[in-house]
């Protein structure tokens, strides 16, 4: 019997981690190594587009550096407007922010092909599983855990098939015991 419960205690690395539940209505936040593709009407050599470096900044033509870590498209788009009101470079400036090569994300486990892979927005965790090339036959199926930044701190929980993935996300499938 003593046995048994050692062994029910072992069958699931993902006891005791919290779901992914709140995270996944949450908008993404752009990270260092995004790339955003800006179009600023009026301002011809500023229409390209831009990798954000490690201290969270992209450079812009007139404006030098603008801070975008941790923010959203839209908060983007504002944050731009409002530097050339300010520096009186715009009076009404046109901004338009969409995301472009977003970081990869990361398989490690039982998965035949562990690795980075490319991030495409919608992503499953099913959908990065199959990326990885699907389970190994030891694999436990249906449940991982998913390892996230969010402000700065990585928080660990589980996540189903069909938990949304994030950018930057690292998913780690668990043998099972029997």
């Amino acid at each position: 019997m003593m046995g048994f419960a050692l062994l029910a205690a072992c069958s699931s690395s993902l006891a005791g981690l919290p779901s992914l539940a709140s995270a996944e209505t949450m908008e993404y936040r752009m990270q260092p190594g995004d790339e955003l593709l800006i179009t600023i009407q009026d301002v011809e050599q500023a229409d390209r587009s831009y990798i954000i470096d490690s201290s969270g900044m992209i450079s812009l033509p007139l404006l030098q550096e603008v801070k975008v870590s941790g923010l959203g498209p839209r908060e983007i788009e504002d944050a731009i407007a409002n530097g050339y009101r300010s520096r009186d470079l715009l009076t009404n400036p046109i901004v338009s922010v969409q995301m472009g090569t977003l970081r990869p994300f990361y398989v490690i486990g039982e998965v035949k092909g562990p690795g980075e892979i490319p991030y495409r927005q919608g992503m499953t965790v099913l959908s990065a599983i199959s990326a990885a090339g699907g389970y190994t036959y030891r694999a436990q199926e249906g449940e991982v855990e998913l390892v996230r930044t969010i402000d700065g701190r990585e928080v660990r929980s589980r996540a189903t098939e069909n938990t949304l993935i994030m950018p930057g996300d690292r998913i780690r499938v668990y043998e099972r015991w029997f």
